[in-house]
């Protein structure tokens, strides 16, 4: 068996294990950042999304970038990507990094960096794209917060439909897909801390409620990732000020804990690489990189 078929055994048998976080140990902070929202790890890579100067998720001011950097944290290339709006939400996807700007969705090949993808949603009135999630081939999903939707996108020939809920998620921020589960994080409504983490049974475009939970502290939940298992880590603001924590949660069984970590201000899209856990703290300009070890 060659190398990398061993190599890509491993992964695939290390994301089938769940892992079950109890501690974040902090190994960096990565500081420099302007309302840094999301981070994707593609290949030696890591991009992070950035608003702004001003943490102005609606403004049309042509000041947002992308970052890259390296595996280890180290900054690259500070704007790899600029003249952008209020960049959030990231997907690495058949070689090309999609992100969210606003009420459009741009896409460029991380080869070589050229724009190989644009789509402009803005007649559907949407000002708050968000989080993707990879679908199926060519189809992507994508939160709109502001609308309390999720739309699909097409990468392939360029066009988006919407995911028909039966229960509609409130302000719909992080998503997960694993199999046909959709995992949605809320931020809730009226910038109040009343979101909740729903799952949903997705059929095609049909997503029928399975269950919902309200991690404690309840706050504005952001993003999420999958750990296996049916378990996860879900961000949470809590508030708009230092109070920013990270919940583990078993959706099997519904239990739930606070990953012991650092406090950090706005905790937003994290990504996960193995054991290392990206978290984008928005009003500190900070991403932290923190190491999740097992019970």
């Amino acid at each position: 068996m060659r190398i990398a078929n061993v190599l890509c055994l491993l992964s695939t048998l290390v994301l089938a294990t769940p892992v079950q976080a109890a501690k974040a140990a902090l190994d960096k902070v990565i500081a420099g950042f302007a309302s840094p929202e999301s981070v994707v790890v593609a290949g030696e890579h890591v991009y992070v999304s950035n608003v702004g100067e001003k943490l102005e998720p609606f403004a049309k001011d042509g000041d947002g970038f992308i970052s890259r950097l390296d595996r280890q944290g180290n900054v690259r290339e500070l704007k790899w990507k600029s003249g952008l709006n209020a960049p959030k939400g990231m997907l690495a996807h058949n070689g090309v990094l999609y992100v969210a700007d606003i009420d459009r969705v741009l896409g460029w090949r991380m080869s070589d960096g050229k724009q190989v993808f644009e789509l402009d949603l803005s007649a559907t009135g949407v000002r708050f794209l968000n989080a993707f999630a990879g679908f199926s081939g060519h189809r992507l999903l994508l939160s709109a917060t502001d609308q309390n939707k999720v739309y699909v996108i097409h990468t392939q020939r360029p066009g988006y439909e919407e995911i028909r809920f039966d229960v509609p998620p409130q302000g719909p921020n992080g998503l997960d897909l694993s199999g046909q589960i959709l995992t949605v994080a809320e931020w809730g409504s009226d910038n109040q801390a009343n979101g909740r983490v729903r799952q949903y049974r997705l059929a095609g475009n049909q997503a029928s409620q399975m269950r919902e939970y309200t991690p404690s502290p309840s706050g504005l939940y952001d993003g999420v990732v999958s750990l296996g298992g049916q378990r996860y880590v879900v961000s949470n603001w809590v508030r708009f000020e230092p109070a920013g924590v990270l919940h583990w949660l078993d959706t099997r069984t519904g239990r739930q804990e606070l990953i012991q970590a650092p406090v950090m201000a706005g905790p937003a899209d994290l990504a996960l690489d193995g054991n290392v856990l990206w978290v984008p703290a928005m009003m500190e300009g900070k991403v932290y990189r923190l190491r999740l070890h097992s019970r």
